[in-house]
């Protein structure tokens, strides 16, 4: 098992993946936790860097329809932090498409929450 937060949800609309995308690399920009950024095409796609990652985590405008349970399991590494702020990211501008669940508690969402509120003021 492993500590993972689990995202199933739908298409969102370009001009709302845009947002998305346009956040993610925003609030990836203000922290300094270093991941593996893959490149940014249509998909939300990063790891930890080096031991601090684990799995990657991929988040896609096309949704997770027909492949399951969408998760990642970050093992509450430091990349944990920004996976649950694009998370949070993604709820915030699409509500409706997405529902989210987690291993981890308010408490352990609690600094990407304050990231995002920081960042946003959402």
């Amino acid at each position: 098992m492993g500590y993972t937060h689990y995202f199933p949800h739908t298409e969102v609309p370009e001009e709302i993946w845009e947002k998305i995308v346009e956040d993610c690399k925003k609030v990836l920009r203000n922290t300094s936790i270093l991941i593996e950024a893959h490149p940014f095409l249509d998909d939300i796609c990063f790891n930890g860097l080096g031991d601090d990652g684990h799995e990657t985590f991929l988040l896609e405008r096309k949704g997770s329809d027909g492949f399951g349970f969408q998760f990642c399991k970050t093992a509450q590494k430091p990349y944990d932090l920004l996976v649950c702020a694009c998370l949070l990211i993604y709820k915030h501008h699409s509500p409706n498409t997405i529902e989210l669940f987690s291993d981890g508690d308010e408490e352990d969402w609690k600094e990407s929450t304050e990231l995002v509120n920081l960042v946003f003021g959402y």
